[in-house]
């Protein structure tokens, strides 16, 4: 998968349709309430510039969401941690890309930690990566190859267009045209595809079970949107599949280069070797 964008940019510029869809996509830049359903609760002044301090920090106090406060400021990518991103513990190449697991991470309180979506895609995006993203079954096949009992699940880049701006009629129904990779802005196929390639469970919480996408947190526990998507490993006996889960969770990830990302930081920090 290579999708060359520049997430960190605030403006995109695009025309025709799928520019308002993108620059819908761009939301999730601002304000951390269009993310979260926070209403003012919620707001990101954004981190102030780029830098390259190396600093490991699971939850960066620089930015990314903090959990009390409730605010969050978007991360830059680091240019010492985008360099260094190949030679830590948990690192695989698939199709020219980098791929790290944290659960396969060197260090025990990273091996073991666990983020929120937001937080998550932060803690990637310091590396000049994201969540991972899964546009074709090959892809999809490899990386459940480092799945096993020990992994209960992880996040994705999948998000349900729930915000404000997602309000084109090709979106609609929301649980099945509704949902886009954040990482690369692509659109997953209708969830209610039985040709396009997609692994939504069959199943989930929901008695009698209903397929997944089923924001059951809302609709039967009167909780958060089931807003974004996680693989989850044989939950309810479905063995490794899709499913879509309210944002605040915590869970292991997988980031994955970005190469819009990495192009920004070698820009940035031209002194730095970012492979």
């Amino acid at each position: 998968m290579r999708v060359v964008i520049l997430c960190l940019s605030l403006c995109l510029a695009f025309h025709g349709g799928n520019g308002q869809f993108l620059n819908a996509l761009a939301n999730l830049f601002r304000p951390v309430a269009n993310i979260f359903g926070g209403g003012g609760r919620f707001t990101d002044d954004g981190t102030q510039r780029p830098k390259a301090d190396g600093v490991e920090e699971l939850f960066p106090s620089d930015c990314g969401r903090n959990v009390d406060s409730g605010t969050g400021k978007l991360c830059f990518p680091d240019g010492i941690l985008c360099r260094d991103r190949v030679t830590r513990g948990g690192v695989q190449r698939f199709g020219g890309h980098n791929y790290w697991f944290s659960w396969q991470d060197n260090d025990p309180s990273v091996r073991n930690a666990k983020w929120d979506w937001f937080n998550a895609r932060n803690y990637c995006r310091k590396r000049c990566m994201d969540l991972v993203s899964f546009e074709t079954q090959q892809e999809y096949d490899w990386v459940k190859g480092f799945i096993n009992g020990n992994v209960p699940y992880f996040w994705t880049s999948g998000r349900l267009c729930d915000f404000d701006g997602c309000d084109r009629p090709d979106f609609f129904p929301k649980n099945i045209n509704g949902w886009f990779w954040s990482a690369n802005q692509a659109r997953l196929s209708p969830t209610n595809s039985s040709s396009a390639f997609h692994d939504w469970s069959f199943t989930g919480g929901f008695r009698p079970p209903r397929r997944q996408p089923d924001n059951r947190e809302q609709l039967q526990q009167g909780g958060d949107s089931e807003s974004c998507l996680a693989v989850l490993n044989n939950f309810y006996g479905d063995n490794i599949k899709w499913h879509d889960v309210a944002c605040h969770h915590e869970k292991p990830i997988i980031c994955e280069d970005v190469e819009g990302h990495l192009a920004f930081a070698r820009q940035t920090f031209p002194n730095i070797r970012i492979p």
